[in-house]
């Protein structure tokens, strides 16, 4: 049933060009208008289903083509990434932890927390995304 559609309308669209050129009595440029927007339309329809169908067709015997990174960017992005994480780790459990109402070290508990947490995950996105 999926290709007996466009199968029927193209033998229709066929048989009505065939018997509007047999009789050769019409022109070209009347031959549209002979048969009005009808048949007009049934040859644009026949032509895109036609053309869907091959692009769909070429489409599947493509090989799809997978780009894998290789090692050394993966580990080159895991390392921007690892550093960039230590730092914004840091400064961000620096800044979540604040002041500590009058302590030598405000924000160094906070930043000594966020540090290696960042560096973890800045590490694993990097090497997933970066490069």
């Amino acid at each position: 049933m999926h290709l007996l559609r466009p199968a029927l309308t193209f033998v229709l669209l066929i048989a009505l060009s065939a018997g509007a050129s047999a009789q050769g009595l019409v022109s070209p440029s009347s031959r549209r208008a002979a048969h009005g927007p009808i048949a007009s339309a049934a040859s644009v329809q026949a032509l895109s289903k036609l053309q869907l169908d091959r692009l769909a067709r070429a489409q599947q015997r493509q090989e799809p083509t997978v780009r894998r990174r290789g090692p050394g960017r993966t580990v080159a992005g895991a390392a921007v990434g690892a550093a960039a994480g230590f730092f914004a780790g840091g400064y961000l459990g620096a800044w979540i932890d604040g002041d500590c109402g009058g302590c030598d070290d405000p924000g160094l508990k906070g930043a000594l927390i966020g540090a290696p947490v960042g560096a973890v995950v800045g590490g694993i996105l990097g090497g997933k995304f970066l490069f």
